[in-house]
């Protein structure tokens, strides 16, 4: 599990035997703080490339058109940190959050996604990003080998304010997670949920979404299977916490139970073989075993 934390953030990383119980790695600081850009590191994503390296993604402060990458081999050692500057080329773009990748067979690469607002009016820096909604839609770009990348566009808009997307295969399909960014940061808010829909080849059709699937309000969803079912979890942000969702067939979820190291934000969810933290003190990790498998499919 990869996160960051509202007083520290950097990448966090815990782990987990059983999917239920994530325990915090390195003492529960930071493997990596940014040295870039804006010097934070917001909503970090981890994932295996084609290379067989760990990919990290992130949020470079609340308005920067760039996202956060680096590369490691153990997740303890990362490479310098560079800014992919997704959205410099797209006219009115403001911001680029929340940046994921998956795989994409069809086309052999892979596509990230973020969320980000494009329109003429109000300049980033005079928004008030942290509780007033904005007009966010999921943007993607390609690539094959985290060098070169294809051009932005848009990659999902259901006609209302979008963020957090997370996507995951599910058989001969994609499941994508995101949050429905309507309403207002308050507990009693409509909106701010987690709503689910599927598609075949990236960039759609998309299926017609359903939800909502978690309570509001919430953001950052992440997926991942823990045995035969798939689970959901999500930040509950004003209130210091996460829940979590289950579902056997992707379309109908039920309460779940998962508990995340305190302070955890936006958190996401790569299963790997155990040796991949062996550079981590023996002590620190859970004591359990660290469950074995699954690299990235091939580029």
């Amino acid at each position: 599990m990869s996160y960051f934390t509202t007083e520290d953030e950097a990448l966090h990383l815990a782990a987990s035997q059983d999917g239920h119980h994530f325990a915090a790695l390195n003492g529960g600081t930071p493997v990596l703080r940014s040295t870039v850009g804006t010097q934070t590191l917001r909503d970090p994503f981890v994932g295996l490339g084609p290379d067989g390296a760990f990919h990290v993604l992130a949020t470079d402060g609340w308005a920067s058109r760039s996202i956060v990458h680096a590369v490691s081999a153990d997740l303890h050692t990362w490479s310098s940190q560079e800014l992919i500057p997704v959205m410099d080329t797209v006219p009115w773009a403001h911001n680029a959050w929340a940046p994921e990748f998956f795989y994409d067979q069809d086309q052999q690469c892979y596509q990230i996604i973020w969320s980000s607002v494009v329109e003429p009016s109000g300049m980033s820096g005079d928004r008030d990003w942290q509780d007033t909604g904005q007009d966010h839609r999921i943007w993607r770009c390609a690539t094959k080998d985290f060098h070169t990348y294809s051009r932005p566009e848009l990659f999902f808009d259901p006609g209302f304010p979008v963020i957090d997307a997370t996507v995951a295969r599910d058989g001969d399909r994609f499941l994508m997670a995101f949050k429905d960014e309507r309403g207002v940061n308050e507990l009693t808010t409509s909106h701010k949920h987690i709503m689910l829909t599927t598609f075949k080849k990236s960039g759609g059709p998309f299926e017609m979404t359903f939800g909502p699937v978690s309570p509001a309000p919430v953001e950052g969803p992440a997926l991942f299977r823990r045995d035969d079912e798939w689970v959901l979890i999500f930040d509950h942000f004003l209130e210091g916490r996460y829940g979590a969702v289950s579902s056997r067939d992707g379309l109908s979820w039920s309460p779940a139970e998962v508990v995340v190291p305190a302070g955890a934000r936006h958190a996401s969810v790569l299963a790997l073989a155990s040796n991949s933290l062996l550079r981590f003190h023996s002590e620190e990790l859970p004591s359990w075993p660290i469950p074995q498998n699954s690299p990235a499919d091939p580029c």
